[in-house]
Protein backbone atom coordinates (compact mmCIF):
# COMPACT_ATOMS: atom_id res chain seq x y z
CA UNK A 1 0.00 0.00 0.00
CA UNK A 2 1.31 3.41 -0.95
CA UNK A 3 1.84 6.13 1.65
CA UNK A 4 -0.89 8.31 0.16
CA UNK A 5 -3.29 5.34 0.28
CA UNK A 6 -2.50 4.83 3.96
CA UNK A 7 -3.04 8.54 4.64
CA UNK A 8 -6.36 8.48 2.80
CA UNK A 9 -7.49 5.44 4.77
CA UNK A 10 -6.56 7.10 8.07
CA UNK A 11 -8.46 10.27 7.12
CA UNK A 12 -11.55 8.29 6.12
CA UNK A 13 -11.35 6.25 9.31
CA UNK A 14 -10.98 9.36 11.44
CA UNK A 15 -13.94 11.02 9.72
CA UNK A 16 -16.09 7.92 10.23
CA UNK A 17 -15.15 7.79 13.91
CA UNK A 18 -15.97 11.48 14.30
CA UNK A 19 -19.40 10.94 12.70
CA UNK A 20 -20.07 7.96 14.97
CA UNK A 21 -19.13 9.99 18.05
CA UNK A 22 -21.31 12.91 16.91
CA UNK A 23 -24.25 10.58 16.21
CA UNK A 24 -23.88 8.90 19.60
CA UNK A 25 -23.75 12.27 21.34
CA UNK A 26 -26.87 13.44 19.49
CA UNK A 27 -28.76 10.26 20.41
CA UNK A 28 -27.73 10.70 24.04
CA UNK A 29 -28.94 14.31 23.97
CA UNK A 30 -32.33 13.18 22.59
CA UNK A 31 -32.57 10.51 25.28
CA UNK A 32 -31.79 13.13 27.94
CA UNK A 33 -34.61 15.25 26.58
CA UNK A 34 -37.06 12.36 26.83
CA UNK A 35 -35.99 11.41 30.34
CA UNK A 36 -36.17 15.03 31.54
CA UNK A 37 -39.82 15.45 30.57
CA UNK A 38 -42.25 14.92 33.47
CA UNK A 39 -44.20 11.68 33.74
CA UNK A 40 -47.38 13.60 34.52
CA UNK A 41 -48.52 17.11 33.63
CA UNK A 42 -51.54 18.69 35.30
CA UNK A 43 -53.56 21.52 33.80
CA UNK A 44 -56.70 23.21 35.16
CA UNK A 45 -58.94 20.63 33.47
CA UNK A 46 -56.69 17.88 32.15
CA UNK A 47 -54.00 15.40 33.10
CA UNK A 48 -51.31 14.43 30.61
CA UNK A 49 -49.68 11.07 31.37
CA UNK A 50 -48.15 8.06 29.67
CA UNK A 51 -50.60 5.95 27.63
CA UNK A 52 -51.60 2.70 29.34
CA UNK A 53 -53.28 -0.52 28.22
CA UNK A 54 -56.53 0.60 29.85
CA UNK A 55 -56.68 3.53 27.40
CA UNK A 56 -57.08 1.24 24.38
CA UNK A 57 -60.93 1.19 24.27
CA UNK A 58 -61.13 5.01 24.37
CA UNK A 59 -58.18 5.29 22.00
CA UNK A 60 -59.78 3.06 19.37
CA UNK A 61 -63.22 4.62 19.73
CA UNK A 62 -61.83 8.12 19.14
CA UNK A 63 -59.02 7.46 16.65
CA UNK A 64 -61.16 5.34 14.33
CA UNK A 65 -62.52 8.49 12.74
CA UNK A 66 -61.91 9.57 9.15
CA UNK A 67 -62.20 13.23 10.14
CA UNK A 68 -59.13 12.80 12.36
CA UNK A 69 -57.19 10.49 10.05
CA UNK A 70 -57.58 12.99 7.20
CA UNK A 71 -55.52 15.53 9.17
CA UNK A 72 -52.73 13.17 10.33
CA UNK A 73 -50.07 11.53 8.21
CA UNK A 74 -49.28 8.61 10.52
CA UNK A 75 -52.64 7.53 11.96
CA UNK A 76 -53.88 4.18 10.57
CA UNK A 77 -57.39 4.23 9.13
CA UNK A 78 -59.43 2.30 9.98
CA UNK A 79 -57.95 2.29 13.50
CA UNK A 80 -58.24 -1.11 15.15
CA UNK A 81 -57.65 -2.53 18.60
CA UNK A 82 -54.34 -3.94 17.34
CA UNK A 83 -53.29 -0.42 16.36
CA UNK A 84 -54.19 0.84 19.82
CA UNK A 85 -52.23 -1.89 21.59
CA UNK A 86 -49.23 -1.29 19.30
CA UNK A 87 -49.34 2.43 20.08
CA UNK A 88 -49.31 1.83 23.85
CA UNK A 89 -46.86 -1.08 23.99
CA UNK A 90 -44.47 -0.32 21.11
CA UNK A 91 -44.68 3.21 19.73
CA UNK A 92 -44.99 4.93 23.11
CA UNK A 93 -41.92 3.06 24.39
CA UNK A 94 -39.58 4.14 21.61
CA UNK A 95 -36.58 6.25 22.63
CA UNK A 96 -37.43 8.89 20.01
CA UNK A 97 -41.06 9.31 21.13
CA UNK A 98 -42.65 10.92 24.19
CA UNK A 99 -46.42 10.73 23.82
CA UNK A 100 -48.89 11.73 26.51
CA UNK A 101 -52.48 10.57 26.83
CA UNK A 102 -54.72 13.59 27.29
CA UNK A 103 -57.20 12.63 30.00
CA UNK A 104 -60.35 14.33 31.24
CA UNK A 105 -61.53 12.75 34.47
CA UNK A 106 -61.02 9.03 33.92
CA UNK A 107 -61.33 9.18 30.12
CA UNK A 108 -58.64 9.45 27.49
CA UNK A 109 -59.68 12.13 24.99
CA UNK A 110 -56.61 12.48 22.76
CA UNK A 111 -52.83 12.42 22.44
CA UNK A 112 -50.12 15.05 22.50
CA UNK A 113 -46.40 14.39 22.32
CA UNK A 114 -42.95 15.05 20.95
CA UNK A 115 -40.92 13.19 18.35
CA UNK A 116 -37.27 13.54 19.33
CA UNK A 117 -34.49 13.79 16.76
CA UNK A 118 -30.73 13.70 16.94
CA UNK A 119 -30.23 16.40 14.32
CA UNK A 120 -33.20 18.79 14.44
CA UNK A 121 -35.65 20.25 16.96
CA UNK A 122 -38.19 17.92 18.54
CA UNK A 123 -41.50 17.96 16.67
CA UNK A 124 -44.86 18.43 18.34
CA UNK A 125 -47.76 16.23 17.30
CA UNK A 126 -51.30 15.82 18.62
CA UNK A 127 -54.90 14.89 17.98
CA UNK A 128 -58.13 15.22 19.94
CA UNK A 129 -61.26 13.09 19.83
CA UNK A 130 -64.03 14.76 17.84
CA UNK A 131 -66.54 14.86 20.75
CA UNK A 132 -64.11 17.17 22.56
CA UNK A 133 -63.46 19.67 19.77
CA UNK A 134 -64.22 23.34 20.32
CA UNK A 135 -63.74 23.35 24.08
CA UNK A 136 -60.15 24.58 24.29
CA UNK A 137 -58.76 21.24 25.49
CA UNK A 138 -56.17 20.95 22.72
CA UNK A 139 -54.73 24.41 23.31
CA UNK A 140 -54.60 23.68 27.04
CA UNK A 141 -52.69 20.43 26.50
CA UNK A 142 -50.27 21.86 23.94
CA UNK A 143 -49.40 24.87 26.08
CA UNK A 144 -48.81 22.62 29.09
CA UNK A 145 -46.45 20.31 27.20
CA UNK A 146 -44.53 23.21 25.67
CA UNK A 147 -44.07 24.79 29.09
CA UNK A 148 -42.90 21.47 30.57
CA UNK A 149 -40.44 20.94 27.72
CA UNK A 150 -38.97 24.42 27.86
CA UNK A 151 -38.65 24.30 31.64
CA UNK A 152 -36.16 21.41 31.28
CA UNK A 153 -33.79 23.84 29.50
CA UNK A 154 -32.99 21.02 27.05
CA UNK A 155 -35.27 22.19 24.24
CA UNK A 156 -33.92 25.42 22.71
CA UNK A 157 -36.57 25.16 20.00
CA UNK A 158 -39.55 23.03 18.96
CA UNK A 159 -41.08 22.53 15.55
CA UNK A 160 -44.49 21.57 14.21
CA UNK A 161 -46.25 21.06 10.90
CA UNK A 162 -49.88 21.30 9.90
CA UNK A 163 -51.83 21.05 6.68
CA UNK A 164 -52.29 24.48 5.18
CA UNK A 165 -56.06 23.96 5.12
CA UNK A 166 -56.22 22.83 8.77
CA UNK A 167 -57.20 26.18 10.27
CA UNK A 168 -58.04 24.70 13.66
CA UNK A 169 -54.61 23.14 14.15
CA UNK A 170 -52.81 26.24 12.96
CA UNK A 171 -54.85 28.31 15.41
CA UNK A 172 -53.88 25.99 18.29
CA UNK A 173 -50.19 26.20 17.37
CA UNK A 174 -50.09 29.96 16.95
CA UNK A 175 -52.01 30.54 20.20
CA UNK A 176 -49.39 28.37 21.91
CA UNK A 177 -46.45 30.47 20.70
CA UNK A 178 -45.50 28.89 17.37
CA UNK A 179 -44.67 31.15 14.44
CA UNK A 180 -44.81 30.24 10.77
CA UNK A 181 -41.44 29.74 9.12
CA UNK A 182 -42.44 28.50 5.68
CA UNK A 183 -44.39 26.01 3.62
CA UNK A 184 -43.56 22.80 1.78
CA UNK A 185 -45.33 20.16 -0.27
CA UNK A 186 -45.52 16.78 1.43
CA UNK A 187 -43.76 14.22 -0.74
CA UNK A 188 -44.83 10.92 0.80
CA UNK A 189 -47.62 9.25 2.75
CA UNK A 190 -51.30 10.04 2.88
CA UNK A 191 -50.63 13.78 2.54
CA UNK A 192 -48.41 13.51 -0.55
CA UNK A 193 -48.89 16.53 -2.77
CA UNK A 194 -50.58 18.62 -0.06
CA UNK A 195 -49.27 21.94 1.28
CA UNK A 196 -47.87 21.94 4.81
CA UNK A 197 -47.20 24.96 7.00
CA UNK A 198 -43.93 24.77 8.97
CA UNK A 199 -43.75 26.38 12.40
CA UNK A 200 -41.20 26.88 15.18
CA UNK A 201 -41.44 27.87 18.84
CA UNK A 202 -38.77 29.11 21.24
CA UNK A 203 -38.89 29.31 25.04
CA UNK A 204 -40.75 32.37 26.33
CA UNK A 205 -38.51 35.04 27.83
CA UNK A 206 -39.89 34.51 31.33
CA UNK A 207 -38.53 30.94 31.52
Amino acid sequence: MKDNDRTSTRVVGTEAQARQIADAAARLAARRQRDALPHRINTPRLVLRAPIRGDVPDLVALANNKAIAAKLSRLPSPYTRADGVAFVEIFAQRADQRPYAITLGDRMIGVVGLTLSSDEPAELGYWLGEPYWGKGYMSEAVKALLTAAFETKLFPELQARALADNAGSLRVLEKSGFVRTGEEIEGVGTHAGKALVLLRAEPPRWL
